[in-house]
């Protein structure tokens, strides 16, 4: 199973739903070509280190036409949790090693190590835009910011494009491009910060997962 099947198809890491277009207008050698863009980068970094624990809605889009529903729970660093309720019963986990996709209908669990994932960039322990990614495309319009994200090295691995909004900055969504050109679009709305999660909640034990530990 490739990186883009698990992570979103569970995804799992934007609509029918409305991310706005991806006009990519700044090519890499222009991507600090104005002090804006560079205070733009640095508050993006701020704003995701400082994420702790937080919980959102998310919709799940993906490269077949499938839309899916659920909530999001997130805590920093390294642990994730999408749970599905539309397909009820769907899952995905980052649990500190491995993210976990749980197929309800198929009764079938798959499974990739972070790192292998678009998903590490948000679950590493201290996020950097210059750090083991290049920014490829940049850009700050109609209150959204958006910066792709490609490997060092992006040898037809794909892109990940994060959209925020500006006024407060907040993760609205990302885009995944795999190396075969599919897209999957992950949207959030609804966020909420600083809660307590039981610690089980990130621990994938099959077939008991409709259990929201709390």
């Amino acid at each position: 199973m490739r990186p883009y099947e698990l992570i979103p198809a569970a995804i799992a890491l934007s609509m029918t739903v409305a991310m706005p277009s991806y006009s990519q207008t700044k090519s890499a050698t222009q991507q600090f070509a104005s002090p804006s863009q560079a205070k733009d980068l640095g508050n993006i970094e701020a704003y995701l280190n400082g994420l702790t624990t937080a919980q959102a809605d998310f919709t799940f889009a993906g490269p077949d036409g499938s839309v899916s529903h659920g909530i999001f729970d997130l805590s920093r660093p390294s642990k994730l949790r999408f749970e599905y309720t539309e397909p009820k019963g769907n899952l995905l986990i980052a649990d500190g090693d491995f993210v976990i996709y749980w197929d309800a209908q198929q009764k079938e669990a798959s499974n990739l190590p972070i790192g292998s994932t678009p998903l590490n960039f948000l679950l590493r322990s201290k996020i950097s835009l210059t750090d083991g990614v290049k920014v490829t495309a940049f850009e700050h319009a109609g209150g959204v910011i958006r910066a792709t994200l490609t490997p060092p090295k992006n040898d037809g691995e794909g892109s990940v494009t994060v959209a925020f909004s500006d006024q407060p900055l907040e993760l609205r969504g990302w885009r995944l491009v795999d190396g075969q050109g599919q897209i999957t679009d992950v949207s959030f709305s609804n966020w909420k910060f600083g809660m307590t999660f039981d610690p089980s909640l990130f621990h994938f034990d099959a077939p008991h997962q409709g259990k929201r530990g709390r």
